[in-house]
């Protein structure tokens, strides 16, 4: 049987972050196959460089928790392995099917990601090089990805998807919690820039100071006015509502666990130092069904496309080949 193997790049950080992860270092079983698909095989490598960009979210996400990030890089691996399967079948039955792209459409494809990506098609190259890709592998892949989508539109198509009302309803009473809208905050934040007060030393000094003078009684907005580099003249306040993620993790941890009228301890970061008040909290409310009717309706909507795209792939998978190894 004639086996094609496709050879994908592996990016440095993809293949440390497997290395660190599961102790897996060797060229060889990086590209060891790990699933076959009729006439055609997957390799490690093409998993690694298929979920490089979210891997490098999950090693940020879960930095400080080793085990429950092989967990989640281990679900990742068999979530894009998943992917890449469902690709070949795709691909092997648009040739059953007999369609034919026109190639203008493919060339145009191909010029707009080379306009994305790096501009034009000699920084392409270069780019490519370095990565250890060829044109001709960067133009498969697009050509690839537009046969995937008109595969998709072709067979799991959401022209004839009808959400009713009454669905809407039951999603909205069942899932109540996931439509209250978060806590919020108002603040008056002092902000003391370590480039201006004489490095991280002489700003954490000041900062202190500052602090010492809060605990005595003296206004919070008072001392904003005078001392902070940052909306001064508004004593410190910001002007918007305050929602969690909004800020800096440190500072987010900070600002969610004060009361209304309360002050922080200074938070010190590389730019600077941080006091933060809080001046109202906005308790979670509910939102109406009005307020998330078309959001509900989205949500039904992709799911019920999913459904249908998840029987499709299990019809293709019934009348192919495939054998998965372990990783």
């Amino acid at each position: 049987m004639r086996r094609f193997l496709s050879r994908f790049p592996v990016a440095c950080a993809a293949a440390l972050f497997a290395q660190a992860v599961l102790g897996q270092s060797t060229s060889a079983h990086r590209n060891s196959i790990v699933a076959e698909v009729n006439e055609k095989i997957i390799t490690r490598q093409m998993v690694a460089e298929a979920m490089r960009d979210e891997e490098g979210h999950l090693r940020r996400q879960y930095a400080r928790q080793p085990r429950l990030l092989g967990q989640k890089y281990t679900q990742l691996q068999v979530d894009t392995l998943e992917k890449l399967i469902r690709r070949e079948l795709m691909l092997r039955e648009y040739q059953e099917k007999g369609f034919k792209l026109p190639e203008a459409i493919i060339e145009q494809r191909i010029q707009e990601e080379i306009r994305v990506v790096a501009g034009n098609r000699a920084t392409l190259i270069k780019t490519l090089q370095a990565s250890n890709m060829t044109y001709e592998e960067f133009a498969r892949i697009q050509r690839e990805k537009i046969i995937q989508m008109v595969m998709v539109n072709q067979f799991v198509s959401k022209a004839n998807i009808v959400i009713s009302p009454r669905q809407i309803e039951q999603h909205y009473v069942a899932n109540k919690d996931a439509f209250r809208a978060g806590v919020e905050t108002r603040l008056r934040i002092i902000f003391l820039d370590a480039k201006k007060h004489g490095g991280a030393k002489g700003t954490r000094k000041l900062a202190d100071e500052i602090h010492t003078l809060l605990l005595s009684g003296e206004s919070f907005a008072r001392v904003a006015s005078i001392y902070s580099d940052q909306n001064r003249a508004s004593g410190g306040l910001r002007p918007d509502w305050i929602k969690q993620g909004d800020l800096a993790p440190e500072l987010d941890r900070v600002a969610f666990a004060l009361g209304q009228g309360q002050f922080s301890p200074v938070v010190e970061l590389p730019h600077g130092c941080f006091l933060l008040r809080c001046e109202e909290v906005s308790q979670a409310k509910l939102l109406s069904l009005a307020e998330v009717r078309d959001q509900i309706e989205q949500t039904l909507l992709e799911a019920e496309q999913q459904a249908r795209q998840d029987k499709w792939f299990e019809q293709l998978k019934r009348k192919s080949h495939i054998q998965r190894f372990s990783f």
